[in-house]
């Protein structure tokens, strides 16, 4: 199976390109320190992508909030770039506690079995 298959296999919902501000930090620092004005790429009814200048580590608690907003939830760093570009280092994160922090619907899933094609018999 191919590196790309194994992981859509693996992702739990459709990604949509969308543009959120938000605030992210790692939860429970101390008060002083600061926060980071990311903004989205694609999010998903379970997570998002953000490109930030941290260099957070997979397994990293953030919470996230919506910037000028009142919508707050707690994540998991799912994922991190390797290498620092210009718009600084791609995180994607699985949302933990906030089924419904984008407020929005998204599509149907479409890896989910009811909306893969029939198996053909031999």
């Amino acid at each position: 199976m191919a590196a790309s298959e194994d992981k859509s296999s693996r992702r739990r919902s459709t990604r949509i390109l969308l543009r959120v501000p938000l605030i992210i930090n790692v939860a429970e620092e101390s008060p002083e320190t600061d926060w980071e004005s990311v903004e989205t790429v694609t999010v998903s009814q379970h997570g998002g992508m953000v490109r930030t200048r941290q260099n957070f580590t997979v397994g990293d608690t953030l919470e996230i909030r919506i910037r000028n907003g009142d919508r707050t939830a707690m994540a998991h760093v799912a994922w991190t770039s390797s290498k620092l570009t210009a718009n600084g280092f791609e995180l994607g994160f699985e949302i933990i506690d906030d089924e419904n922090f984008w407020e929005m619907t998204f599509p149907p899933d479409r890896w989910s079995a009811r909306m893969r094609p029939p198996r053909e018999e031999p």
